[in-house]
């Protein structure tokens, strides 16, 4: 029987696991759909001595994660519709990174509902997923990912409390970024994250989902971002990343620019208790279009990176 009401003390009993191996050919698929370049040894090329993947690249086991969670949600939440569901906030959390040993290896990760929030026109769920290296049971990563559910009534949700928003500084960004997506990208993105919603690349499924043409991933506008700052702040090292948290503001249409404005936070705004971490206060933005007279359109908001000002110890793995 649907249920009619949220059982919020049952559902945060729930788990759900999941296994999923990959080899050098997903981290290289993986780090070209994010618009790495395939000159770029250090991420394309599998026998480098510095090969590796981006932080973000949590995206394969967090897609497979919340395809079994959502699967589920018709259990737990009234009037659930999987076509009113929108992934609305992200966090990510590095612990080590991505190891890359050959053959490959196998990510084990676990989830649990952290909170269901009353929204008046629906509610939000976040998921906590916790990422290990099955081989070695070491921790690699924590994701939460925040989704906006239309239509679900509130009843036994949480009452939304306020929550601080990243202040952009008056000033021109310290960095700016762009990368023009394609279609390929987005085709690249998707077999490479199973991340299989057909509006990514039919233009007919787009349409019905109120798009004149496909839409790119989030998780891929979310993926370039991250690699920008690393690579305009970190030095390119995956390994002094430490955190993202950050807000889906709007879709991007396939063959848009994306731009990554940044910003390196001000020392006076600095937490005492993050000493040894810069932070980068950024926003992602589809470039207007004169021609088409468009404006500037904020895809990615509410954004910042932590990296730590030194590399962290690595992996034993």
């Amino acid at each position: 029987m649907a249920p009619t009401t949220i059982d919020l003390s049952a559902i945060k009993q729930r788990t759900w696991t999941s296994d999923l191996s990959y080899t050098p050919t997903n981290i290289v698929s993986y780090n070209i759909s994010i618009g790495v370049d395939g000159s770029n040894l250090t991420r394309c090329w599998e026998d480098h001595p510095n090969f590796h993947v981006l932080p973000t690249f949590a995206s394969l086991a967090v897609v497979d994660m919340m395809g079994k969670v959502t699967r589920s949600m018709p259990d737990f939440l009234p009037n659930f519709k999987s076509y009113n569901h929108v992934h609305g906030e992200h966090y990510l959390e590095q612990y080590q990174p991505f190891p890359v040993k050959f053959p490959g290896t196998t990510l084990h990760s676990t989830a649990q509902i952290v909170d269901i929030v009353d929204r008046g026109k629906g509610v939000t769920v976040q998921v906590g997923i916790t990422t290990f290296d099955k081989p070695t049971g070491e921790k690699l990563c924590y994701n939460e990912w925040t989704s906006f559910i239309r239509q679900v009534p509130g009843k036994g949700a949480t009452r939304p409390a306020a929550s601080p928003s990243v202040k952009l500084p008056a000033r021109a960004p310290d960095a700016i970024d762009s990368h023009k997506t394609t279609h390929t990208q987005s085709a690249l993105y998707r077999a490479t994250t199973t991340e299989w919603n057909p509006m990514h690349i039919s233009p007919a499924h787009a349409k019905e989902g109120g798009f004149h043409a496909p839409i790119l991933s989030g998780t891929c506008t979310v993926g370039m971002g991250v690699r920008h700052i690393i690579d305009m702040f970190g030095d390119g090292d995956v390994a002094r990343f430490k955190s993202v948290k950050l807000r889906l503001s709007a879709p991007v249409i396939i063959g848009e620019q994306v731009q990554t404005e940044m910003w390196i936070d001000a020392p006076e705004s600095q937490e005492k208790a993050s000493n040894g971490v810069t932070r980068v206060v950024y926003r992602q933005v589809v470039v207007a279009d004169e021609l088409a007279a468009s404006k500037d359109r904020v895809v990615i908001s509410n954004a910042v990176v932590e990296l730590w000002d030194e590399k962290q110890p690595k992996s034993k793995i």
